[in-house]
C-alpha cells in the first residue's frame, strides 16, 4: 500500500504546519521522524478505516438496480483466478493522460478538418478513420508527435490504477498508449514478464500458458512505430479484414474480461465482442463484467441490452469514478489477497 503514503500525509495535514519559534513544520514530518513506530501505527490504523469505508462504499453501489448478484458471480470467478482487467483511459485520467476522445478534440482545434465530419465519425465510434481525418491533414510526422507528447511523457502516477498489481497479478488488457501500467507493476515489484503489442495479443493464452505475467497492449505504445495502431491506415496494416481482428479479440477474451474505466460505447472492441458472441452463441463464450459508471438522464436498460449484445454484464455505480472503482476492487478482493 505504499501508493496510499501521499494520501495518508495530506491526512495528517489537513490542520495546516505546526509554528515552532518561527519555524513551520509539517505534522508527517514530525511524526515520520520523532515516532517512527507511532507513524507506523496511524498508517496502519488509517488504512484499517480506509478500507471500511471502501467496503461500506461498495455496499451502497451494491444496493444498486441488479448489481448485488451479477457482483457475487463476479467474485466467484475472481476467487478462481480467471478474470483478465481491461483497463482503459479513465484509469490513467488521474495521472495527467487525456482521454482518446478528448485528446483527438485537442489535435481537431491545430487543423481544419470540418468538425461536423470529424462529429460524425466519433459518433459512430470510428477512432482510428478521425485520427486519420487529423494525420491527412497535418504535416508529416506532426500527428504522431502529438501523440507521443500527450500519451509517452512519466508523469507522476495517480488514483485507483496503483491498486491493480495487489489485485490482479497474472494478465492486463489495455487499449491505453501510456505506460502507466508498466510503471505500477513495476512500482510493486510485479514487473511483466512479457509486453504484447497490438496483433500479436493473439499469443496470450500461449503466455497464460507458460504461467507468465502478461500485459497486453491491443493499440501498442505511443513511442514505439512497432505494432502501433492510431489511424485507419495504421488499423488496415495490422487488421486485413475483420476476422483478423476477431482472432485477436477471441484469444484475449477466452478468459472472463473485466472492464475498468473503459466508456464501452460502440468502438471496435465491444462490436468484435458482439460479432464473435453472435457467431458462437451466448453459452460458448465467456461473461465478461465492467465497472461503469452511469451518467444522469442516461437510458439504463438500453445501455444494458447493447452490452449484452457483446456478453459484457454492468456493475453500475453512479459517484465519483476514482472512489468507486477502489470501493468495487476492495469488495472484490476481500478475504481472498
Amino acid at each position: 500500500m505504499e501508493y496510499l503514503i501521499p494520501q495518508f500525509h495530506d491526512y495528517l495535514n489537513e490542520e495546516g504546519e505546526v509554528d515552532v519559534a518561527g519555524y513551520s513544520f509539517r505534522r508527517d514530518n514530525i511524526l515520520k521522524e520523532l515516532e517512527k513506530e507511532g507513524y507506523q501505527e496511524a498508517f496502519n490504523e488509517w488504512l484499517q478505516q480506509r478500507q471500511q469505508d471502501n467496503l461500506s462504499r461498495a455496499d451502497e453501489i451494491l444496493v444498486l438496480y441488479d448489481n448485488q448478484r451479477r457482483f457475487n458471480k463476479l467474485k466467484e470467478i475472481y476467487a478462481r483466478g480467471a478474470i483478465i482487467p481491461f483497463v482503459g483511459a479513465d484509469m490513467a485520467m488521474p495521472s495527467d493522460y487525456p482521454g482518446w476522445t478528448n485528446f483527438l478534440y485537442q489535435v481537431l482545434d491545430e487543423t481544419k478538418v470540418s468538425k461536423t465530419d470529424f462529429d460524425e465519425a466519433i459518433a459512430k465510434g470510428q477512432y482510428e478513420e478521425a485520427a486519420q481525418m487529423l494525420s491527412d491533414a497535418l504535416p508529416s510526422g506532426c500527428f504522431l508527435e502529438y501523440v507521443e507528447n500527450a500519451f509517452g511523457a512519466n508523469q507522476e502516477i495517480c488514483g485507483v490504477v496503483q491498486r491493480l498489481p495487489l489485485i490482479f497479478k497474472q494478465a492486463v488488457v489495455t487499449t491505453n498508449f501510456d505506460n502507466v501500467l508498466n510503471r505500477c507493476y513495476e512500482n510493486a515489484n510485479f514487473n511483466f514478464d512479457e509486453e504484447l503489442l497490438g496483433p500479436v495479443a493473439e499469443e496470450l493464452p500461449r503466455a497464460l500458458g507458460e504461467n507468465k505475467r502478461v500485459l497486453v497492449k491491443l493499440h501498442g505504445k505511443a513511442n514505439s512505430s512497432r505494432n502501433r495502431i492510431l489511424t485507419k491506415d495504421e488499423y488496415d496494416k495490422h487488421y486485413h479484414d475483420e476476422q483478423a481482428l476477431e482472432s485477436v479479440i477471441e484469444a484475449i477474451s477466452n478468459r472472463t474480461l473485466l472492464f475498468l474505466g473503459c466508456s464501452l460505447t460502440v468502438d471496435r472492441t465491444v462490436q468484435c465482442l458482439a460479432r464473435i458472441v453472435a457467431r458462437r452463441g451466448h453459452e460458448h463464450v465467456p461473461r465478461h463484467y465492467a465497472f461503469l459508471k452511469l451518467n444522469e438522464g442516461e437510458d439504463r436498460l438500453a445501455r444494458r441490452d447493447q452490452l449484452a449484445e457483446a456478453n459484457i454484464y454492468p456493475i453500475w455505480y453512479t459517484d465519483d469514478h476514482d472512489e468507486s472503482i477502489e470501493a468495487l476492487l476492495e469488495k472484490l478482493s476481500e478475504g481472498l489477497n
